[in-house]
Formats: C-alpha cells, sequence, structure tokens
C-alpha cells in the first residue's frame, strides 16, 4: 500500500492524458490516516484498491463476492456506497456521506463490508 500512496502522490497534472487533476496532499494524508487507524482497530484488514479520482480526490475500494464497498472524498467529507449481493443474485446499495475526520464512522462501513455487522450503519 504504501508503494500505491507514493504512486498516487507523484501523479501530475493531467496524468489521465486529459484535464485530471493531481491529488490534493490533504486528501490523500486523510485516506492515509483513516487506513492507519482501521489496521490498528481491525485485526482482519484488507488492504484497499486506492483510486485516484480526475479532480484530485481519491477513491477507496474493497470487493468480494458478497459485498463491496467504495469510500470516495468529496469537498469537505466521504461519499460511501455499499452493495450487498443476495442469495438470489441481486444486489442493494446502500449510500451515506460522513465527515471527513469522522474515522469512527468509517471504520463502521468497513466492519459492515467485513461481515461484522449485517446492518448498514446510520448516522
Amino acid at each position: 500500500m504504501r508503494q500505491r500512496v507514493g504512486e498516487l502522490s507523484d501523479l501530475k497534472p493531467n496524468w489521465d492524458g486529459e484535464v485530471a487533476k493531481p491529488v490534493k496532499a490533504p486528501v490523500l494524508g486523510d485516506a492515509v490516516e483513516f487506513l492507519r487507524r482501521l489496521t490498528q482497530r481491525t485485526s482482519n484488514f484488507r488492504e484497499p484498491f486506492l483510486v485516484p479520482t480526475f479532480d484530485g480526490f481519491i477513491q477507496i475500494e474493497w470487493h468480494d463476492k458478497k459485498r463491496a464497498l467504495e469510500i470516495e472524498a468529496v469537498g469537505e467529507g466521504w461519499s460511501v456506497v455499499g452493495a450487498l449481493t443476495g442469495k438470489d443474485g441481486n444486489r442493494l446499495y446502500f449510500d451515506a456521506e460522513c465527515e471527513r475526520s469522522d474515522f469512527e464512522q468509517l471504520g463502521k462501513f468497513y466492519e459492515w463490508f467485513a461481515g461484522n455487522e449485517l446492518i448498514w450503519p446510520s448516522q
């Protein structure tokens, strides 16, 4: 993960060949801090996929067979989307927002993804 964070911090303007902005340092710092805290509080931590967005933000993603969790930095906070695949193969989607510094709430979303919580966390 350290290598990926370095790659994201080194992105230059127009990294996508068009108009993408480099990842904003404070946003990357918040993502790293969230992941650091998560590794300390979670024994079953799974490394996420880190994705830059064209507008200088970042998205943190986890996917498995039954659940997916995507946490995207937006403005001053986080936009969170979860997906759950039912026994019938249909996907249910959940969404939420939280403040950039609300690491505890972000941790609850991860616990839902990991299957430790059956109900999507509410604010």
